[in-house]
């Protein structure tokens, strides 16, 4: 009798079937994991170099020139023209207060000058004719006073032939050698020699006289020169306080120092202010950089001129390049309003920082000052 043949049971092949796909599995999760420790170390290996090769500062700011822009005068507010967020010209104004009071003031003293000047003027014609007049008289003066003496040297002459004549007829008339009559007209011919001589003299002495009045009225040109010169120095202290004043009315419109934009108007119309209360402020925007504080265990690896890259938080696609002008000379903490002189001994070291400038390069995105930016500095 034959016994049938059993067919196989199909239990041990699925049983080894499933047995081939976990282990396949696990080798796949095995390669899996291999693979993500590996990125991880390969990973970590970049962040470390990256971390040991550059600086990393995360709570920088855009800095700038904010300039408060303040009052030199005192007044009444009349215009503001500044407005919040716009862009004003150098020299342009943005604040003007009432000047009214200083320009009426600097009128009158442009008229006394006016006064002054014309003071001086008519010192100078005066000189002139003074002048003209005594040096007129003086030239004819002393013609007559030459001529004068020239007379009288002449008269001088016929008188000294005269005397001469009549003594020689003296002791001729007691020997009768001449006669009464011509002893007479010898004797009235010396006379008269001798006052015209005379007379001749005293025009001398008139003329004289004449050219030392004449001389001494020209020493009235030395005093109207005096008068000039104090009139003059009188018309340069006039001019200074009429420039003082032009500053003075100036100082009554506050004006742009820069071309920039406004951040902030602290006054409106109407208002009073004072000198040096403030009026506004405002920035350069083409003049931005960053300001950063440093580690002092990371300023051994700065030097200026390192390259750095920013990030900024409002823009975090972008990243702008930037180079290292300047390492600050102090600490952030000699400026804290209250120092920790540490009187008690205790002391807990915490690393300080040090302030750095990095000037950023020519970008089209608008950065504002204030804004927070991440620092990536080469080292």
């Amino acid at each position: 009798m034959n016994t049938p043949v059993a067919a196989p049971s199909e239990e041990p092949l699925a049983h080894h079937a499933a047995v081939e796909r976990r282990a396949r599995q696990r080798r796949l999760t095995n390669l899996a994991a291999a693979a993500f420790g590996l990125a991880t170390l390969f990973g970590l290996g970049l962040w470390v170099h990256d971390r040991l090769t550059h600086i990393y500062v995360s709570d920088a700011r855009v800095a700038a020139t904010m300039i408060s822009l303040s009052s030199r005068a005192a007044g009444w507010i009349t215009e503001v023209p500044a407005e919040e967020g716009a862009t004003v010209a150098a020299g342009a104004v943005l604040v003007r207060l009432d000047d009214r009071k200083a320009s009426l003031a600097l009128d009158e003293m442009a008229a006394h000058i006016r006064a002054l000047e014309a003071g001086a003027e008519g010192l100078r014609v005066r000189r002139g004719m003074i002048d003209t007049q005594s040096h007129s008289r003086l030239a004819a003066q002393t013609s007559r006073l030459q001529a004068a003496r020239a007379l009288l040297d002449a008269r001088t002459a016929v008188l000294a032939r005269a005397q001469a004549d009549w003594e020689r007829a003296s002791p001729l008339l007691e020997r009768e050698a001449i006669s009464r009559q011509e002893s007479d007209r010898l004797h009235a011919n010396w006379l008269e020699s001798r006052s015209e001589a005379a007379a001749a003299e005293a025009d001398v002495e008139t003329a004289r006289a004449a050219v030392i009045e004449i001389q001494a009225g020209r020493e009235e040109l030395r005093m109207i020169d005096d008068e000039l010169i104090a009139l003059e120095h009188r018309v340069d202290e006039a001019r200074l306080r009429r420039d003082r004043q032009e500053v003075v009315l100036k100082d009554h419109a506050a004006v742009a120092p820069v071309t920039g934009v406004v951040d902030e108007v602290f006054v409106d119309v109407g208002e009073y202010v004072g000198p040096g209360q403030r009026l506004l402020m405002l920035h350069d925007p083409s003049h931005l950089w960053v300001s950063a504080n440093v580690k002092e265990t990371d300023l051994r690896n700065l030097t200026v001129g390192t390259r750095a890259l920013i990030t900024v938080d409002a823009y975090p696609d972008r990243e702008l390049k930037a180079t290292l002008s300047r390492i600050g000379t102090v600490t952030t903490s000699q400026f804290a309003l209250l120092p920790n002189p540490n009187p008690s001994g205790n002391f807990t070291k915490i690393t300080q920082r040090v302030e750095v400038r990095l000037d950023i390069e020519p970008t089209d995105i608008a950065l504002r000052p204030g804004m927070m930016v991440e620092v990536k500095i080469d080292v």
